[in-house]
């Protein structure tokens, strides 16, 4: 009866048996694989010639030194011993380690290691392994770039010969690959050996070299490395003076991708948000407003962040000169409070108030005050305090209107009175004189 191990060499399968009489004989002989430290390895010849085979033993056993292998050419040609001086193995799987030189000039292709032997004991195995020639691939530290500049990444990629020399493998495909498996780029050697990829980078990337194995060369591997990116912000539009209560507008443009861009202003003592955010159009460009309430000079900040930049976030700064416009008094003109179904008013009357709301030119002409609200109060005659009882919304030309319900009962009298509270640059609150006294009739 025998049994089948299977070894993975990272070129290959490799299967090997020994018998159970065999093992029985001496612990020791244990199965061989080209491994080293435990781990799979290539089989592959560079400028130098170290195939790594190991063969694992049981150290309740003893030490088992003095382990030895023959490997040879499948049709029994170029027979080598090799002996297995080597602590191998790693953790608590110990193995005898050697390492198996072939010419390089001929020792491509296929070998088998055919025994194991130890103490005077041998056991027959059968564990094929193929010989490559060596790639040689790198890939350079890209320079970190800034904004749109395109990140170059680069490589050289050789193949050994049979003399140890390394030479150009041009046409070998190189493929640049992320930490999550997929493939950013791909390309293809000069004659020189030297592959170049230019991405557009919007934040720092890691990636790997990779190109495929050959029937005579082996797969190359390179990397990794972390291209690093900058956010280039250019410097602020604005105008550097403001009116109270209109807004100003700070402008430009920030790269690389979508980034987050804020305003604030210096109040003083912080950093405040003016509430004026977001991202970044699709060509780099972005605008932010703010409306003083009041004037004065103000320092202006935008910030404009975004992940995987090395100096993210990144901030400019402007100075803006708030000023207080020249203040234009605003009129009520053919104000009107009136029951909308006519006299007498009674407690479920609806009332009825309109008329135009305008300000004073410079020139002294006056003109409409359109879309601004309208406040209408009533109270009972003898009473101090004003309550809201409606409100109207002026259009362009200055007009309202607006009807409300009585609160008042029968027998009772109230007056009502009109304010519009001015918006800067425009003068103080503006308001009517009081209407009334009107009677609630039962």
């Amino acid at each position: 009866m025998r049994r089948m191990v299977s070894f993975a060499t990272g070129v290959f399968v490799t299967a090997a048996s020994l018998t159970y009489a065999e093992a029985a004989v001496d612990p020791c002989l244990g199965t061989p694989a080209v491994q080293e430290n435990g781990y799979p390895a290539e089989a592959v010849l560079t400028d130098v010639s170290r195939i790594p085979i190991e063969v694992a033993y049981d150290a309740t056993q003893g030490s088992c030194t003095g382990i030895a292998v023959t490997v040879q050419r499948p049709d029994g040609s170029a027979v080598t011993t090799l002996p297995l001086t080597l602590e191998g193995g790693r953790f608590n799987n110990p193995a005898w380690l050697g390492y198996f030189s072939p010419a390089l000039a001929t020792g491509t292709g296929d070998w088998v290691v055919t025994k194991v032997t130890h103490a005077g004991n041998e056991a027959a195995t059968n564990v094929p392994f193929h010989v490559l020639r060596g790639t040689s691939l790198t890939l350079e530290q890209p320079a970190r770039t800034s904004g749109t500049a395109r990140t170059t990444f680069t490589g050289l990629v050789g193949t050994y010969t049979s003399t140890g020399s390394l030479v150009p493998a041009p046409g070998r495909t190189v493929r640049l690959i992320r930490s999550d498996q997929g493939v950013v780029a791909t390309a293809t050697p000069t004659a020189g050996g030297r592959y170049a990829v230019q991405l557009g980078l919007t934040q720092a990337l890691s990636v790997e070299a990779r190109t495929d194995a050959t029937s005579t060369t082996s797969a190359g591997y390179a990397g990794p490395v972390t291209a690093h990116k900058l956010l280039a912000m250019s410097y602020l539009t604005a105008a550097t003076t403001a009116t109270v209560n209109n807004y100003w507008k700070v402008s430009d443009t920030a790269f690389p991708g979508k980034l987050w861009t804020t305003l604030e202003f210096w109040n003083g003592s912080a950093w405040q948000g003016t509430l004026s955010f977001g991202y970044t159009a699709a060509n780099g460009s972005y605008a932010r407003y703010w409306k003083p309430d009041r004037p004065g000079t103000f320092r202006m900040r935008v910030t404009v962040s975004g992940a995987g930049l090395d100096n993210s976030p990144w901030r400019r700064e402007t100075t803006v000169t708030v000023k207080q416009l020249p203040q234009a008094p605003t009129y009520f003109v053919g104000t009107v409070v009136a029951p909308t179904a006519g006299l007498p008013i009674r407690q479920d009357s609806t009332m009825s108030t309109f008329g135009t709301l305008k300000y004073r030119r410079a020139n002294g002409t006056l003109g409409p005050v359109g879309n601004q609200v309208v406040e209408i109060f009533g109270r009972r005659v003898g009473e101090s305090a004003w309550v809201l009882v409606g409100t109207a919304r002026t259009a362009v030309s200055g007009y309202f209107y607006s009807r409300w319900g009585l609160f008042f009962h029968p027998g009772e009298t109230f007056q009502v009175m009109l304010r519009y509270k001015t918006k800067l640059p425009q003068a103080a609150s503006s308001a009517t004189g009081v209407f009334g006294p009107f009677t609630v009739r039962p």
